[in-house]
């Protein structure tokens, strides 16, 4: 091995402490942990350098040494491991520096004999943050080589080392994650901007930056410079000038003219206490195909309606004019002709709930009208009254009008369409003699509708399905019931226009409650 000559003078030591001290401005980690090494070993005049890391600091420190142009296989030596065992075990251990002048008479001799025979050693642990990284071992071949004053050198060194080391590991840590977090963002098919609370972009993904042809632009800039006249941005625009205090995301459609483009828009805050900073991220999905097909399915459905319409109307006329020249013992024909009567009848209800459904989609409700909740109750109860009454149900109310608002924001029309449904339905469903409830009340400042029976109950195998559109949960006692499987889907739209949601529990051969909520 090749001594490494000693300088312990303490002009020396304070120009040693500063190269070191030097090292906190910098993150490169190899460089850091090369020149700390190489420093201080030549300053307490080591003749051997060992470094048992932590396996949460793994590098490659023989690349790290022919880098500075140093020979490893002369003074030093390095392993991912070591800390259960032997000197650096015991200083890990402890964790603090251990000073052996004398390994022949040492009384740890024990933990380090098989490593160290002769001469003196100085060990001491990388240690930031209770955060032990690793434990340096300085060795000579003579004894009281290393004296109290090196231990005191090399702890002020090492403890300014390891907080280079740290904070070198951690700025790593945040460019790997800023690095995952722009693979992740350029990976994203849709338009994804990262925005500063001054509606800056500080990031965006590659079909950002070709929908706005933002391929050069140097970020940070302004959204409004980006964006120029494209519509689809007039709402994100507004939402960033004058953020509703108590909101934390938005969602909301948007189109492009100029590209012919629609987008689903969320908006959503994103905050960093530790640096007193917040902004926005806007994801913007393109939707145009599921946009066109919707549309493309509406004018269908208006078409369908519309050439179904007359002759339906037909069939009804020309039924009611056989009718008419029937004689009164032709009691089968008669039979005939309230059968169709009836399917024609049926077809026509299908086409207005159809239609029902397709103006409540494409026409946004003007939520502004006040309801008196208590009087609509009243009078869905009562106008459900005479067919519960024909199958001998018994029809009550558990109303809590003590607790009730006195009144919600809402379209009245379609809010009592969604009772009604909900109460025909169960007595659709409840065998004669059964019994309903209509319940209502306030919870948790939310205005709850439900109508529980005691009918046929439903499987759980339908209940995901219940409110989908021409759905219907075919069980045994169903066989008879007519219907068209809309009414449900109907009623989930009326709420959640409203802003509210629909519910419903049910046990087969038990009964069902059906019912929503809506918000004050």
């Amino acid at each position: 091995m090749v001594a490494i000559h000693s300088q312990t003078d303490s002009s020396r030591e304070i120009e040693v402490l500063a190269e070191v001290s030097l090292l906190l401005t910098q993150f490169d980690m190899n460089r850091v942990l090369g020149k700390v090494i190489r420093l201080l070993a030549n300053a307490v005049g080591a003749a051997q350098a060992h470094l048992a890391l932590h396996p949460n600091y793994d590098l490659d420190w023989r690349h790290i040494f022919r880098t500075d142009n140093l020979n490893p296989d002369m003074i030093f030596s390095a392993r991912v491991g070591g800390l259960e065992s032997g000197l650096a075990g015991l200083a890990a251990c402890e964790r603090r520096a251990l000073l052996v002048q004398n390994a022949e008479t040492d009384e740890r001799r024990a933990h380090f004999e098989s490593e160290l025979q002769t001469g003196s050693a100085l060990c001491i642990p990388f240690i930031c943050n209770q955060d032990m990284m690793g434990v340096l071992t300085l060795l000579h071949p003579d004894a009281g080589h290393f004296t109290p004053a090196h231990q005191r050198l090399m702890l002020i060194g090492v403890n300014q080392a390891a907080v280079a080391i740290h904070n070198a590991r951690m700025e790593n840590q945040v460019v790997a994650q800023r690095r995952q977090v722009e693979s992740l963002l350029h990976a994203i098919k849709s338009i994804v901007l990262v925005l500063d609370k001054r509606g800056r972009v500080l990031l965006m993904n590659s079909v950002a930056e070709h929908f706005l042809n933002a391929a050069e632009v140097k970020t940070p800039v302004p959204l409004s410079d980006l964006v120029g006249t494209n519509r689809a941005f007039e709402q994100v625009l507004s939402v960033l000038d004058n953020p509703p205090l108590d909101e934390k995301t938005w969602m909301f459609k948007a189109r492009s003219d100029a590209d012919k483009k629609d987008f689903e828009v969320l908006i959503a805050v994103w905050e960093n206490p530790m640096q007193d900073s917040s902004g926005y991220v806007v994801v913007m999905h393109d939707v145009t195909t599921l946009t066109d097909l919707d549309r493309f399915k509406n004018e269908m459905l208006k078409m369908a309606s519309h050439d179904l319409r007359s002759p339906l109307a037909l069939i009804s006329g020309y039924c009611d004019l056989i009718e008419l020249d029937l004689p009164e013992t032709m009691s089968n024909a008669q039979r005939y002709i309230n059968t169709i009567r009836r399917t024609t009848e049926r077809m026509d209800n299908m086409l207005n709930d159809l239609l029902r459904v397709e103006q409540i989609h494409s026409s946004p409700l003007e939520l502004h009208r006040r309801i008196e909740i208590n009087e609509m109750l009243q009078t869905v109860i009562e106008d459900a009254r005479p067919a519960a009454d024909r199958k001998k149900h018994q029809l009550r109310s558990e109303i809590q009008a003590e607790t009730m608002l006195d009144g919600i924001m809402g379209d009245p029309v379609t809010l009592r369409e969604a009772m009604e449904n909900f109460i025909s339905n169960a007595i659709k469903y409840t065998p004669d003699g059964g019994q309903i409830v209509v319940c209502a009340g306030v919870e948790e400042n939310r205005f709850l509708f439900s109508v529980r029976d005691n009918g046929i109950g439903i499987g759980k195998e339908h209940m995901p399905r219940l409110f989908n559109s021409f759905y219907r949960a075919k069980q045994p006692g169903t066989e008879h019931i007519e219907g068209t499987g809309i009414g449900l889907s109907l009623v989930k739209t009326i709420v959640e226009w409203h802003k509210g949601n629909v519910w419903v529990e049910s046990e087969e051969g038990k009964g069902s409650t059906f019912g929503f909520w809506l918000p004050k």
